[in-house]
């Protein structure tokens, strides 16, 4: 069984590793597959920066988001290979899940409120859109009063004065 997980540097990407690592103390046997994707840079950075300082930099941003990743799965004695893609995370997660041929993909995510799903669409979502593999999310945390309540009235408390400026 092969399994992919993308990372970024947030504890709630950590969650599959968790969750493999218990499986695997329990003896079931796969492998898994660490994927870290980075951002293209806008056209005015790759115009005035050499490609090499920009893959350098990719390479090391990438390595830092893995780090406790790979680490966690070492300790649990889990086979896995790291990889970094660079592009939109969604596309590259289901083109990589599609080319590696996996059986699962599973991403951690945090839980935020549905106004900022609204505002900043799931990654999640987006790979369960673009591929048939099966993609189980694994949620952590929870979100923040100030996501929850503070900024909503907030932005609804500026688009009432805009309404009554009118």
């Amino acid at each position: 069984m092969k399994i992919l997980i993308p990372v970024d540097a947030s504890q709630a990407a950590l969650a599959p590793v968790e969750h493999l690592a218990t499986l695997a103390r329990r003896g079931v046997k796969f492998e898994a597959l660490v994927l870290n994707v980075q951002p293209r840079f806008h056209q005015h950075v790759a115009r005035f920066t050499r490609r090499s300082d920009r893959d350098a930099l990719r390479a090391e941003r990438s390595r830092a988001a893995m780090a406790e990743a790979i680490e966690r799965l070492a300790q649990a004695g889990v086979p896995f290979r790291a990889m970094t893609e660079v592009g939109t995370p969604a596309e590259r997660i289901a083109a990589v899940a599609e080319r590696e041929a996996v059986d699962e993909v599973m991403i951690g995510v945090g839980r935020h409120p549905a106004w900022l799903r609204w505002v900043n669409p799931s990654i999640a979502q987006g790979v369960m859109e673009l591929t048939d593999i099966p993609v189980t999310v694994l949620a952590r945390g929870r979100a923040g009063v100030f996501e929850r309540f503070a900024l909503p009235a907030g932005l609804a408390g500026i688009a009432a004065l805009l309404y009554a400026a009118e």
